[in-house]
């Protein structure tokens, strides 16, 4: 079975705020990185962590984007888009556009997209 992964699993378990919460989550990611559980991460759900990290705990952008890559890695992600998602995280990184226009960019880059915008931080990437 596959599950998908909700936002506040990836916040308490790299927050670490609410001691049960956190013990809860440190064991589905201990198995998803061993693989005996297999999750998929929707963008939506990465781009909500990484918000909330950012914005609202106010952790560090670099610290953020490698903690979530970090749990991209992880055997039992089985994202058929990781690709994609480890270079919206590299664009996010290295361009410094929001997540959104960082997905868009990837995928015109990974799937022959062409983009239509009137935002010039597209451009960018």
């Amino acid at each position: 079975m596959v599950y998908l992964l909700d936002t506040n699993i990836i916040i308490r378990f790299l927050v670490g705020d609410n001691k049960e919460h956190l013990e809860k989550s440190t064991e589905y990611f201990e198995q998803i990185e061993q693989g005996s559980m297999e999750v998929e991460i929707l963008s939506d759900v990465l781009m909500e962590a990484f918000f909330v990290l950012t914005k609202f705990y106010k952790l560090p952008k670099a610290e953020v984007i490698s903690d979530l890559k970090t749990i991209l890695s992880f055997e039992g992600v089985v994202n058929k888009d990781k690709v994609l998602l480890f270079e919206a995280l590299s664009i996010i990184e290295n361009k410094n556009v929001d997540f959104v226009d960082a997905l868009i960019c990837a995928k015109c880059k990974f799937q022959n997209y062409e983009k239509l915008s009137f935002d010039k931080d597209l451009n960018r990437c």
